[in-house]
């Protein structure tokens, strides 16, 4: 809820040039806030608010003065600890707010099969849809987009039964 609240303020404070490079500078943040040491860095009583957003700012690369307003709010509220659900959030509403997603597809297809299965999903969610191929051996393909909560699953052993199924009943 309170992640809600941060990134619905943050994104209506800015133009639309400014989202795109604002998204991806807390997606720096993000990353590097995996790391225990980052969360012992932003939280240190030793360092100031200023010299905190300051290694933020060197951090993400950006240093736009809504951005790192935001900055001073996430720091003076003491959410240092939020960044990544607040590079999810974001990751959610920018996608939405562009109509571009990201996906991935599991198996081993072609990257032929693989802009198909690109251009028939977005035809079908009328959205700009980009899949990334994460080889694996399995037995048919996985295709997950997870903001549209897309899971597809086709396996080469029920395409098998279903057709065995459908001559049977034919018969």
């Amino acid at each position: 809820m309170v992640v809600e609240k941060y990134t619905k303020a943050f994104l209506a404070s800015l133009s639309e040039d400014e989202i795109a490079k604002a998204y991806e500078a807390i997606a720096k943040i993000a990353l590097v806030a995996k790391d225990e040491k980052f969360i012992l860095i932003v939280k240190s009583p030793l360092l100031s608010i200023d010299e905190k957003i300051d290694v933020l700012a060197k951090i993400a690369e950006y240093d736009n003065p809504k951005f790192l307003n935001f900055l001073r709010i996430i720091l003076e509220n003491k959410r240092e600890d939020l960044f990544k659900e607040i590079h999810t959030s974001l990751y959610e509403k920018v996608s939405r707010h562009f109509n571009r997603y990201a996906g991935v597809v599991e198996g081993n297809i072609s990257e032929a099969t693989l802009k198909e299965i690109e251009a028939k999903l977005s035809q079908k969610f009328n959205a700009e849809i980009q899949l990334t191929l994460d080889k694996k051996d399995i037995n048919g393909i996985k295709v997950f987009v997870d903001i549209l909560n897309v899971e597809v699953a086709l396996s080469e052993d029920k395409i098998k039964n279903d057709l065995i199924n459908n001559i049977l009943k034919a018969i």
